[in-house]
């Protein structure tokens, strides 16, 4: 996705705007203010809320994407490339909270087809990427193959997304780094081969 400057500006301001009242807040009106300039003025860069919701959930996509491809990547096990995915992504949102009211917004998406379709691929792309590196772990020995990738990679997942939105919900109240490190040592004595 090719972004100018000043649409990554605003990508930016609509993330913490969310942040800081939800999605079901942000209006073009609130939008413009934050930026500093005219409603029609935001519509030169975007077409309306639905496309700036877009951008910013694949601006967001990639921008976690570049890390973890590093780490798929990398020449660790597939026990230890898990345990690496999900300490990043725990510190990644420790540092942008706000992202996870986008990322995890899901639901207020439900109604409009073009989000969920977003929603949904990214969702796929992280299952794919998950279950891919359970099964290289199961190839070569690190990860127990007595459970079908599949199953584990829901559980990794489920996992990882049940201690966020706890985080969330509880107004990001608890060290999510160390919650993180807690489910990442029960994640490897689950998936370890024994």
């Amino acid at each position: 996705m090719s972004l100018s400057k000043r649409q990554i500006d605003i990508i930016e301001a609509t993330t913490k705007l969310i942040g800081e009242s939800g999605i079901q807040n942000l209006t073009i009106k609130n939008l413009a203010a934050e930026m500093g300039f005219s409603e029609p003025a935001l519509y030169r860069h975007f077409k309306g809320k639905t496309e700036i919701l877009k951008s910013v959930l694949i601006y967001y996509k990639e921008k976690l994407g570049k890390e973890l491809k590093r780490i798929v990547n990398s020449d660790l096990s597939g026990l230890k490339k898990i345990n690496k995915m999900v300490a990043f992504q725990f510190k990644h949102f420790t540092n942008f909270p706000a992202i996870v009211m986008v990322i995890f917004a899901e639901t207020s998406f439900q109604y409009d087809s073009e989000l969920s379709k977003v929603v949904s691929e990214i969702m796929t792309q992280k299952k794919i990427m998950v279950s891919n590196i359970i099964k290289e772990g199961q190839n070569e020995g690190s990860v127990r193959n007595d459970i079908n990738a599949e199953q584990l990679t829901t559980i990794v997942m489920g996992g990882m997304r049940l201690t966020v939105l706890e985080w969330r919900l509880s107004g990001f109240s608890f060290n999510l780094i160390k919650k993180g490190k807690e489910l990442r040592n029960t994640i490897e004595l689950l998936l370890k081969n024994k």
